[in-house]
């Protein structure tokens, strides 16, 4: 390594180890993108790959090795990169592919040692130097310092004035998946005690907004594409559920078009700390730019307990890049077992913290407070409680009733009406208090 043994401090097998993972990984490329620019690497024929695997990704192009080497090749920089067989290197260089973020930060912290190695080089040189005027010098060595701290970062500035951020008057406009309800980007957990029915309420958002209908006031609205992902209910089950469902939407003239609602069914679950469950989600996100998708529960996100923000981190990082294509992103989680206020369980989701900040949106039903809780269970009464407060002025249902033309209709308190076509059985609400 002739070529880079005078710079400092670097290590080349973390180097590889980033290139190699980015082409093995979207989800991997798109967090080592993140960290790094291509002057990080301390080998030219690092950079020069890194520029390439940047590029395909922000054409939104492939960016594994074949797709890469055909770029190098139609560039004609293949012997700067050392030809072919070095991409192969790349890639068996990598021991998993998520390790790509862990390797990425050891090439930046080498990076930044350099570049202070090389500013310290030069500050001694100009305190040394008997043409230099010692008025300035701690200015120059202040900018030297800086330049540190900035490299990677664009050259301007171009944060706003007041005047030119209030001009752009077309950012304030809501770009609705459900009018008055969910807007694109939006974030929101549906809790409640087990056998209460969140999953069918979740099962039921997703058909009706695919049918264009607003899931609890049944209003028109436009059609949108729905992506489920069931990861814990088998093929046959949620047939069951959601057969109904999307019959019922065709009697109410509102059919659901084949191209607005796909179903997965992972039954064993995913583990969004694993690059290959991540980059499997992510692949169908991408190919099929639903706008509004629909997973859990939580719990099934991972083989282990999310008991603090090191174990929650992976799951919000993995959900945030289905946000950043634009998609609207429901989570269904189990509550907690803890008693609250007034001696409510606790809606919040069980285990870590960071999943309470996470939504703009959090829900849990539970049974009514409006009347004992014996009639909430013979009349199936639920109230709809936020945990947190919410961001924005939206209209969540404050009470739902099983049963009707839906599986779950808004209630009003003191209303009362005999559920037709009952969706949701008894057994539904077994073991809730």
């Amino acid at each position: 390594m002739s070529d880079i043994d005078d710079l400092g401090p670097y290590d080349i097998t973390a180097e590889q180890a980033v290139l190699g993972s980015m082409m093995l990984s979207a989800a991997a490329a798109q967090e080592c993108l993140a960290a790094l620019t291509a002057d990080d690497f301390a080998r030219p024929a690092h950079q020069l790959v890194f520029a390439f695997i940047r590029a395909a990704v922000h054409a939104s192009e492939p960016a594994d090795s074949v797709a890469i080497l055909a770029r190098v090749q139609e560039a004609g920089e293949l012997s700067r990169i050392g030809g072919a067989p070095y991409l192969h290197t790349l890639i068996q260089s990598v021991p998993v592919a998520a390790s790509g973020g862990y390797y990425a930060r050891t090439v930046r912290d080498r990076a930044v040692r350099r570049r202070l190695l090389e500013a310290g080089r030069r500050i001694t040189a100009l305190a040394t130097s008997a043409a230099e005027d010692a008025h300035g010098l701690t200015e120059q060595a202040v900018r030297e310092t800086e330049a540190v701290r900035d490299a990677g970062q664009a050259d301007d500035v171009t944060t706003p004035t007041i005047t030119e951020f209030l001009a752009v008057s077309e950012d304030d406009t809501y770009d609705w998946v459900v009018p008055g309800l969910l807007e694109r980007g939006d974030r929101f957990i549906l809790t409640g005690i087990e056998g209460l029915g969140k999953s069918t309420l979740f099962r039921q958002i997703g058909v009706t907004v695919a049918a264009g209908l607003n899931p609890f006031s049944q209003a028109m609205i436009e059609p949108q594409r729905v992506l489920i992902v069931d990861c814990e209910n088998g093929p046959a089950h949620t047939r069951r559920k959601i057969r109904p469902m999307v019959t019922q939407a065709e009697v109410t003239g509102r059919p659901v078009r084949e191209t607005n609602l796909w179903i997965e069914i992972r039954p064993e679950g995913l583990d969004l700390a694993r690059d290959k469950d991540v980059s499997w989600l992510l692949r169908r996100v991408a190919t099929l730019s639903p706008d509004i998708v629909l997973i859990g529960p939580l719990y099934r996100l991972a083989p282990r307990a999310l008991n603090d923000d090191s174990d929650a981190a992976p799951i919000i990082s993995a959900l945030n890049m289905i946000r950043a294509r634009g998609a609207c992103v429901g989570l269904e989680a189990h509550a907690g077992h803890a008693m609250g206020q007034a001696g409510h369980r606790d809606l919040r989701p069980r285990g870590s913290s960071a999943f309470l900040g996470w939504p703009e949106f959090g829900y849990g039903i539970r049974f009514s407070d409006s009347v004992s809780t014996e009639e909430a269970k013979r009349r199936r009464l639920v109230d709809v409680v936020p945990w947190r407060g919410e961001r924005d002025e939206r209209e969540w249902p404050e009470h739902l009733k099983a049963g009707g033309t839906w599986p779950w209709t808004t209630h009003i308190p003191g209303y009362d009406e005999t559920p037709r076509d009952p969706w949701t059985s008894p057994a539904d609400f077994r073991g809730a208090a």
